[in-house]
């Protein structure tokens, strides 16, 4: 048998809650322990690995769900989903569609877009640490509305038909304390990276609509045109002054430049 054969049929067993006795006799365990009792050792293992590194991603889903059940969601996942992944924290981005797919979501519905949420600002976090242009400098080139901005690369919007920001912020309380949080309220949220740190900002609709578009290439004008007669040239300036202070804007070019 080749060496690929043989890993193959090695994670094939590490992945199966037990292993298949028809591929025992090409593989020999090391030390006092049988062949079934090694794999049942990895398998094991490999789903306390796995759960773990889910569970540092998600731990919001945790608190809502419960060890128990939290722990069984994740071993479905895993054997329906091994990890392709060398490093443990880029495993379970799939992990939000799963629990869409799953009865979890069905009595807890704001689950998946609670995973969903988590996922991104792992991602944001692990992002590299973002160098926004100078407040000084995007005032200078404010001058004109059709001008374009290029965001820095950690940051992401998230909008949901939940509060799912007010409930991550009580992760850390006892078990089922969900319950006491107004949950049914929708939320445009800014998750962003300032020099080392990952903040959350809840925005408006509109608000949310209009970075949107900026982040989509628009520029000022055509961001700003489908609402001139929902914002007033001061909630207009308190935006811009809310995108500078949080450091987002990499750059600003002027439409001629394209």
């Amino acid at each position: 048998m080749k060496l690929s054969e043989l890993q193959s049929l090695f994670k094939k067993n590490i992945l199966a809650p037990e292993a298949d006795p028809s591929y025992l006799e090409f593989l020999k365990p090391a030390g006092k322990l049988s062949l079934e009792q090694a794999f049942q050792i990895y398998h094991r293992t490999y789903l306390a690995r796995l759960t773990e590194a889910l569970r540092s991603t998600y731990p919001a889903v945790a608190w809502v769900l419960g060890d128990n059940f939290f722990n069984e969601l994740c071993r479905k996942y895993i054997e329906a989903q091994p990890s392709v992944a060398y490093n443990l924290s880029d495993y379970g981005e799939t992990f939000p569609g799963f629990i869409q797919e799953t009865s979890a979501a069905k009595g807890i519905p704001f689950l998946p877009d609670l995973a969903k949420f988590e996922w991104i600002y792992k991602e944001v976090q692990h992002a590299g640490t973002p160098d926004p242009l100078p407040v000084e400098t995007i005032q200078e080139l404010l001058n004109s509305d059709d001008v374009k901005m290029h965001m820095i690369d950690a940051m992401e919007l998230f909008e949901s038909n939940f509060a799912v920001y007010d409930i991550w912020e009580h992760r850390f309380e006892p078990a089922y304390m969900f319950e006491d949080v107004n949950w049914n309220i929708p939320q445009s949220l800014l998750i962003h990276k300032k020099q080392q740190k990952v903040l959350v900002q809840e925005l408006l609709p509109v608000e949310a609509q209009i970075l949107q578009a900026l982040t989509n290439g628009r520029t000022i004008a055509e961001a700003l045109t489908p609402h001139a007669n929902s914002l007033s040239p001061e909630k207009i300036s308190q935006l811009f002054e809310m995108m500078m202070k949080a450091g987002i804007i990499e750059d600003v070019m002027s439409v001629g430049a394209y």
